[in-house]
This record gives structure tokens, C-alpha cells and sequence, in this order.
């Protein structure tokens, strides 16, 4: 459980002075990825596995693409609002971020079968389509802050823990953050050779501030064959970009207890402390994906599709920081000693997503659509790259391959939406619902739900759509972990919310 806790809240270091470790956590946000789309397909829930005739195919069913009668080219930007909402010891707060985006720009190229005059055009292959698009199909962007009073344990109980594991004395003590502590007087050494914490108060005030922002996107190629206006048949390949950046400020503010033993007299028993715990991670990612689809309409009002991607292989560059600054009073003394980097490059494989759906045409006006995504998180497959093909780098990503099994399970995603027409205005609305990944998670609480909005104008050959979607999940936030006892780590409660509005303008030529 306390392995579990960590990986579902803050990446930690878990082997200080080897490399940085906790890659699951990781890897499962790098594998959490939606449809980047139009404002019509947002609208809709992002239900459109069997839709097609949509720029949105170029990223999802490529099969969709075949139902194109002409060109087409739209760009699709983005208004993002993240909220949230923690709880740490019976003290609640707010946070807020907003940011602007690009979800979705794309073209298609409709290419008709020529055919001798007379010929019967809806049998046989009617026509070619191709098409290029750019979409952004994951948001890491969120802001959390949280404070309280910890009646259990401080910063020093972490740090000393962090150097008792190491088992050696301060003489050759290794950098790390048993190390960055005793740097800063947070702990000291008994005759022992045993780590305590200088601080033995309870109830000391804590504050937690993060920032992350980065993204998923892929562009993507892709091609789509009708087949007598009843069967589309299609394929993409898309090559992801990724990038994921956080920082993050643990504070505590408390009185030593105990002098130092480096520093007799400068600090001193009673002298307040406020000590910043601080962390830094810039991760980037490459690589890339296939997917194939097909469309089948037995009737003009009835069509049902589905999709298969493959995983991603992605490679991944991470560099990873961690700090402890202290200041003193009333002496204002301030420690910063160095720094602990840890660089590493690994391989991810995500995992393969497989989609079916179905959609109904209503009177002419009206339309429904469904979809239904199989996703088998435990596949997720870390790899060590050439560069850093040691040991213990070998070792830790075994490690981290191991949690993916022991803590992630398969996911089913559904989405629905509806949409009628009143000329020249389309109304639209949809839900959807991302399973938990998580086989510790009785009460679905990782659960991420979709709701959403929009409409639609049409005049001649050209069309803006407009959606509004919100997305809400759950977070838990570990800032450290003592001991063997999971229910008395300070544990932070976070509710997400994500207000996003898109907006798409279109042509077709």
C-alpha cells in the first residue's frame, strides 16, 4: 500500500543517490491519451469511432476519412481552465490555471475514382481520400496547492528515515536526501550513528504548492478507401511528441529541539525554521504509433465502426532535481546546499487501444453515437537505452515494470452523444467516461468523466463549431512517506476540474 500511494500521488525519489526512480507513475500518465478533435466530435463526447466524415478521422478512425465527397480543411484552438480543489488535514483549498492551446488542425484531400461514362458509381472503390493533421490528444497542465497542521510526523522524520537507509555515517554519508537534511540541520546523528530528526514538534504548519504543464500530440498521415459507399476502409501513422515539465514546493515551518551537531551555536534549540522541500521535473518523448479502422453502413442510418492502435514506442529523456533550502531564525540564516540531479533515458511501450462503435440517423435530423475502448494498462513496458545499460539502472526499471503488474489493470472507456439538426444550427451534447487503470481503486475514484456541449452553424462551404467541455477526476497527493504505517502519512485529497471550450473554423474546397 505504501508503494501504491506513492505511485498514485507524487513521483518520489525512491532510491536517492542511484537514478530517479517511480518511471510507472510516469509511463501510465504518458499512456492516458484522448482524441484530439474538432469542436463537433468534442461536442459530441468524443463518441465518433463509427462517425467518419469528420477532420477528427485523421486522428482516431482513420476509416472515417472515406466519407468525404470533397476537400477540406479546418484548425481548431482551445481555451483551457484547470481547477482544483485539496483537502490535508481538515484545511481545504482552491487552485486555478488557464492556458491556451492548439487541439486539432488538419487537411484532406478527396480524390473521386474515375470512371468511364455510365458506369455505376456506388459500386466497386468510389474514391481515395487523404489527409494530415496535427492533434493534441493529452493536457498535463493542472496547478495544486494544499496546507495544514501535521499532527503525526515532519519533514525531519522523511529526511532522517531517507538517511538511516543508507546506513552510513555523515563522514561519507552519500548525496541524496537523507544528505540535503543534514546539510540543513533538519537532522543529526547519535553516538549511535543513528539519524533523528532536530525537530521532535508535532502539529508544525505544511504547505504544498505544484506546477505541471506539457502535452501529447501527434501528427498524423493517414489514407481511407470507399468501397461502394457502404464499406471504408483506412490506416494512419502518427508520430507523438510529448513533453512534461513540474515544479513543486514542499514547506514546513516548525522549532529545533535539538542542536546541531556541526553548528553548535548558529542554529540554536528554539530557533524557527522554514524548511523548502523542492523538486523539478522536465521529461521529453518521441515516438510513434499506427492505426487502422473500418466503417460499415448497411443503411444510410445505421453504421457501426472500429478501430485498432497499436502502443506507442516512445523514447524518453527525463532530468529530475530535488533541493532542500532552509532559513533560520531569528538569525535569517540561510542553507542551499548543492542540488541532486538525476538523468536518465528509457524506452516506453503504451499500451494498444482497441475501439468499436455504432451511430443511428434519427428522421433525417437527429443522430446518436457510441463508443467503447478496451485498454490493458499492465502491458506498459519500460526499457533501459543503450546509454544507461547498467545495473542498477536495469534493476530499477524491473522494478518499475513490476509495479505497472502488480498496481495497473485493463480500463474500459465509453463515450455517448447526441446531436439534432435545426437548420442551419446543429445542437450537440455528450458524455464519456475513462475507466480506472488502477486495480488498488475500489471505489473508482480515478475515474475521469466527460461532460460537453456545443453547436454547430453551417453556410455554403464553410462551418464554425463551438464545444464546452468539462472533465472531472481525483488525485491523492503523498508528499512523503514514513514508516510502515500508510494512515499516518500526510495525505492531500484533490478533486480535478477541467472547463475547456473549443473552437472550429472549417472549409471545404
Amino acid at each position: 500500500m505504501k508503494k501504491f500511494l506513492t505511485i498514485l500521488g507524487l513521483a518520489m525519489v525512491a532510491n536517492t543517490g542511484v537514478i530517479y526512480a517511480q518511471y510507472a507513475g510516469d509511463a501510465l500518465r504518458f499512456s492516458q491519451t484522448n482524441y484530439g478533435s474538432s469542436a463537433r466530435f468534442k461536442g459530441l463526447g468524443n463518441a465518433q469511432t463509427s462517425l467518419g466524415g469528420d477532420i477528427s478521422s485523421i486522428g482516431g478512425n482513420p476509416a472515417g476519412l472515406g466519407m468525404f465527397t470533397r476537400s477540406e480543411f479546418s484548425i481548431t484552438p482551445e481555451f483551457n481552465n484547470t481547477g482544483s480543489k485539496s483537502s490535508y488535514f481538515g484545511q481545504n483549498s482552491n487552485d486555478t490555471k488557464n492556458s491556451f492551446n492548439l487541439n486539432q488542425a488538419g487537411i484532406v484531400w478527396y480524390n473521386p475514382v474515375i470512371r468511364p461514362k455510365g458506369s455505376n458509381l456506388d459500386q466497386g472503390v468510389v474514391s481515395f481520400v487523404w489527409g494530415i493533421g496535427y492533434n493534441r490528444n493529452n493536457d498535463f497542465s493542472q496547478r495544486v496547492s494544499f496546507a495544514g497542521k501535521n499532527p503525526n510526523n515532519s519533514l525531519g522524520d522523511y529526511f532522517a528515515e531517507q538517511a538511516n537507509n543508507t546506513g552510513q555515517t555523515h563522514q561519507n554519508l552519500p548525496l541524496g536526501l537523507g544528505q540535503l537534511g543534514y546539510d540543513n540541520f533538519l537532522i543529526n546523528e547519535t553516538s549511535a550513528g543513528v539519524y533523528q530528526k532536530a525537530n521532535s514538534k508535532l502539529n508544525n504548519n505544511q504547505s504544498y504548492n505544484q506546477n505541471r504543464w506539457g502535452s501529447t500530440s501527434e501528427f498524423n498521415f493517414a489514407g481511407s478507401m470507399n468501397i461502394s459507399n457502404q464499406v471504408y476502409i483506412g490506416a494512419s501513422i502518427g508520430f507523438v511528441t510529448m513533453h512534461y515539465d513540474y515544479d513543486s514546493n514542499f514547506s514546513e515551518m516548525g522549532s529545533l529541539t535539538s542542536t546541531p551537531q556541526e553548528l553548535p551555536a548558529d542554529p540554536k534549540v528554539g530557533d524557527t525554521y522554514t524548511a523548502s522541500y523542492l523538486q523539478s521535473q522536465t521529461t521529453r518523448g518521441n515516438g510513434i504509433n499506427g492505426r487502422i479502422g473500418i466503417i460499415y453502413k448497411p443503411i444510410n442510418e445505421f453504421r457501426i465502426g472500429a478501430s485498432f492502435q497499436t502502443p506507442t514506442w516512445m523514447h524518453v529523456e527525463d532530468t529530475y532535481s530535488e533541493a532542500v533550502n532552509t532559513l533560520y531564525n531569528p538569525g535569517n540564516s540561510v542553507y542551499r546546499p548543492d542540488q541532486n540531479n538525476y538523468v536518465f533515458q528509457y524506452t516506453l511501450r503504451t499500451p494498444m487501444k482497441t475501439s468499436v462503435g455504432a451511430s443511428l440517423i434519427i428522421a433525417g435530423n437527429g443522430l446518436l453515437t457510441g463508443d467503447v475502448d478496451f485498454v490493458n494498462y499492465s502491458s506498459i513496458k519500460l526499457s533501459t537505452t543503450s546509454d544507461y545499460n547498467t545495473a542498477d539502472n536495469r534493476t530499477d526499471i524491473n522494478n518499475n515494470n513490476q509495479d505497472v503488474k502488480d498496481f495497473y489493470k485493463s480500463a474500459v472507456n465509453f463515450r455517448v452523444g447526441g446531436e439534432y439538426k435545426i437548420d442551419p444550427i446543429t445542437l450537440r451534447a455528450g458524455f464519456g467516461l475513462n475507466g480506472t487503470p488502477y486495480k488498488q481503486d475500489p471505489d473508482n475514484q480515478a475515474q475521469v468523466k466527460y461532460y460537453s456541449a456545443g453547436l454547430g452553424y453551417r453556410i455554403n462551404q464553410y462551418y464554425v463549431d463551438l464545444a464546452y467541455q468539462r472533465v472531472e477526476t481525483n488525485q491523492t497527493f503523498v508528499p512523503y512517506t514514513v514508516g510502515t504505517d500508510a494512515s499516518l502519512d500526510p495525505t492531500a485529497t484533490t478533486k480535478l476540474s477541467k472547463n475547456n471550450v473549443f473552437l472550429t473554423f472549417g472549409v471545404r474546397f
